[in-house]
């Protein structure tokens, strides 16, 4: 092998380590809202922030059943992070996992959040947000939603 393949052999094994050893169990979880978190861990409590959404404030319409369905998906199973840093905030921003269902992803798809169009980075979220406007799913019930950072800017 040359010494360029041998390059990127390494750093292709370096990567698929660094995202095979991304996945870190959340325990001790309390859900907050539609799109943040509390939980334990490596003995830590820490805030995490699910990344790409945004779900109802809690005094918006659906933001009650947001977090209620947040909390269906996750309550008393594994749950795992994949973790992407902090916000200025210092909460913890990622996506969550139970299993290989990506709750993030869940979440939009049954009308309980929104693509946050600021931060998104997957437009597969678009497909699932419209697909759940269609079907008329949780936030898309209203006659006319209203995104929570509107919602956050009147107050």
């Amino acid at each position: 092998m040359t010494k360029v393949y041998k390059g990127f052999y390494i750093l292709a094994l370096s990567l698929v380590a660094s995202v095979l050893g991304a996945y870190t169990a959340i325990e001790n979880i309390f859900v907050v809202d539609g799109d943040t978190i509390k939980g334990n861990l490596d003995s830590k409590r820490i805030t995490i922030r699910l990344v790409e959404i945004d779900a109802p404030e809690m005094d918006q319409p659906f933001g009650v059943e947001s977090k209620r369905f947040l909390k269906k998906l996750i309550e008393n199973k594994k749950v795992t992070l994949i973790s992407e840093g902090k916000d200025r905030y210092g909460r913890t921003l990622g996506e969550l996992f139970v299993n290989k269902d990506n709750i993030n992803e869940t979440m939009v798809k049954s009308g309980f959040a929104w693509v946050y169009d600021r931060y998104v980075k997957s437009p597969l979220l678009y497909s699932y947000q419209d697909e759940a406007k269609s079907k008329n799913l949780g936030i898309w019930q209203s006659e006319n939603p209203i995104a929570p950072w509107v919602w956050r800017r009147k107050k």
